[in-house]
């Protein structure tokens, strides 16, 4: 198996899982090899559903729809169109600079969070404050991140790769957002990467932080 087949099956494992028999993924994977950076977006906020894939290439960024009620493709070439493609994505027309918080990061394993996230529909404030409290040791920031977990009015996931020398440098992050904040939650890209770090994060926010990683490929959020 060559460097490029390889590169191939860990974008698509990673990207479309379960979803590699479509023609819409393979016709983005023919070109893919081209690209410094590639991006899956999905999200669901009201009535509005967006599942975009985004590839980042020297002179131009290629935008497909992967809804199958609603395909479509088309080139980026301006950074003013750029710009304004990113914000529109998130339904987003509040530009923000990323600012330095005063909430620390929240660490808890995945596998528990997933645990917690299920039960969040039928526990209380409290039970679910409670619960992210003990495996975070952080009460008080629990409390915030469980505000959003018990009701979200945007839920959605990013999933990033960036070229690197040895193949792609995967990322991969849910979006939480209501009325009481919003919040960033980077997990490991792989199984054994057993982790979430959460951080307090706007819409707004967060479209500045991607605009800047597909411009250039930054990361999302690294905290220390």
């Amino acid at each position: 198996m060559d460097v490029n087949t390889q590169d191939v099956i860990c974008l698509a494992q990673f990207l479309f899982p379960g979803e590699t028999e479509r023609k819409v993924v393979a016709d983005i994977l023919q070109t893919a090899s081209g690209a410094v950076g590639i991006c899956r977006v999905k999200y669901l906020e009201g009535e509005t559903s967006q599942d975009v894939c985004m590839q980042i290439h020297k002179d131009k960024i290629i935008v497909t729809g992967m809804l199958e009620e609603d395909p479509f493709g088309y080139e980026l070439k301006e950074p003013g169109e750029m710009k304004r493609a990113c914000y529109y994505l998130f339904n987003c027309f509040e530009y923000a600079e990323t600012r330095m918080v005063s909430v620390p990061a929240l660490f808890l394993s995945r596998s528990r969070y997933e645990e917690i996230n299920q039960q969040a529909g039928s526990c209380t404030l409290c039970m679910l404050a409670e619960y992210l409290g003990v495996e975070t040791g952080d009460l008080a920031s629990s409390t915030e991140l469980a505000k959003v977990m018990i009701g979200p009015e945007m839920a959605g996931e990013l999933r990033l790769c960036s070229r690197v020398s040895s193949g792609w440098s995967l990322q991969q992050a849910s979006f939480l957002e209501n009325a009481s904040g919003g919040w960033l939650l980077r997990m490991g890209s792989e199984p054994a990467q057993n982790y979430v770090i959460a951080v307090p994060l706007t819409k707004a926010e967060l479209c500045c932080a991607f605009y800047e990683w597909v411009m250039h490929s930054t990361p999302i959020c690294s905290p220390e």
